[in-house]
């Protein structure tokens, strides 16, 4: 085989790339109305209701990277050889979506033609030590050198080296996710966020992500795999994602006798859209039925050793958390602080537009891209597991 041969056959297009192209392209909607129209035009989000999809999307993007990880993390600190299959393409996949993050959040910053990278870089001189948004920002743009260094590491088969990168990862990663949902829970003047409960759910829920994402790329690269190697992988990656389960429904459970028992007005009113009002379908359908009764049911159902199963599960996961961050980001904005002195309380609305829904699609297709190209430059699949 030629050179010229080797080259063609690495750079060869395939279906999913054209599939990723196609969903990145959709985003050039959203591009034009914002650049003809401006933000305020095409967004759907208003003064009252500030954070809108956009925000939902990079905090459901980082969210998978955080998963991916920490599930990486634990195979070091722990001993749990499992969960070092396909360790490769785990943290490409953690870094795709920390990129597909970092591009949909670029375009709720400001101006979509600016250098946006640069916020990340001018917001950390002068520190700004009791601002969140600052921690937030600083702790993403260490976590993003350190995933790239780790992703390269673990191709040249650096165990040492590589065991220090996962631990600073797992360090960085999990500082950072749970302090984005301290972004929400120290605003208190939206009661529905404010308290210990936001951080927990991020970091409950990125785990059960990294779970979901790993069970997907398992199946799809089945052929990598030993039946041996596979089975007991599916196996511990499905008991994984149960747990977790079991333990958001623990949380969810007191959560939701929190906000109704205490009675506080803005909390009380903005739980009582998720239980019987404007995000009841979203809350009942996708969080409770799809997103934990559904997959709950099917694992154990297959008894963790069902691929069909453990992948609908996935899936079933993955939507049900996305709703999960819609829900709470939402909610927690459908009250205004002057309408609680009112009899009657005002119930404000926010529905995504075009241009966010085309946006949030392009990121996927950011995530897709990078993963797809990325892997087949890089031979990911030349991890050796047996």
């Amino acid at each position: 085989m030629t050179k010229g041969e080797i080259i063609k056959k690495d750079f060869k297009i395939t279906g999913w790339m054209v599939f990723y192209l196609l969903l990145f392209a959709v985003g050039f909607i959203g591009m034009a109305l914002v650049f003809f129209k401006g933000q305020e035009a095409s967004y759907g989000v208003s003064r009252e209701i500030s954070w809108g999809l956009l925000i939902i999307g990079y905090s459901f993007f980082v969210g998978i990277t955080t998963g991916l990880s920490l599930l990486a993390a634990f195979g070091h600190l722990f001993g749990f050889e499992n969960f070092h299959v396909l360790s490769r393409k785990m943290m490409w996949t953690a870094l795709s979506a920390l990129l597909a993050g970092f591009f949909i959040i670029f375009w709720d910053l400001g101006g979509p033609f600016r250098l946006q990278i640069l916020r990340f870089v001018t917001n950390i001189v002068p520190f700004h030590w009791k601002s969140p948004i600052w921690w937030m920002s600083v702790l993403y743009a260490m976590e993003l050198p350190i995933l790239i260094v780790e992703v390269f590491l673990l191709l040249a088969n650096k165990e040492k080296l590589t065991f220090i990168a996962s631990i600073l990862g797992f360090i960085v990663g999990i500082s950072a996710y749970s302090n984005m949902g301290f972004v929400f829970s120290a605003n208190i003047a939206r009661p529905f966020w404010y308290g210990p409960f936001i951080p927990m759910f991020f970091i409950l829920s990125a785990v059960a992500l990294g779970a979901a994402f790993a069970i997907i790329l398992l199946l799809v690269n089945r052929k990598e795999l030993s039946d041996e190697t596979f089975a007991i992988t599916l196996k511990t990656f499905s008991k994984t994602l149960l747990i977790v389960l079991l333990m958001i429904i623990f949380a969810k459970i007191w959560r939701s006798v929190t906000l109704i028992y205490g009675k506080e007005p803005m909390t009380y009113e903005a739980a009582k859209q998720l239980f019987a009002g404007k995000l009841s379908f979203n809350f009942y359908f996708f969080e409770i039925l799809l997103g934990i009764i559904t997959p709950f049911a099917l694992l154990l159902w297959g008894r963790f050793k069902s691929t069909y199963l453990s992948l609908i599960s996935s899936i079933c996961v993955i939507i049900g958390i996305f709703f999960f961050r819609y829900d709470t980001v939402v909610a927690g904005q459908l009250i205004p602080v002057n309408s609680i002195y009112f009899p009657h309380k005002e119930v404000l609305s926010y529905m995504p537009s075009i241009a966010e829904i085309t946006l949030f699609i392009s990121a996927v297709g950011v995530m897709g891209l990078v993963y797809t190209i990325g892997s087949r430059i890089l031979h990911l699949e030349e991890e050796n597991h047996g």
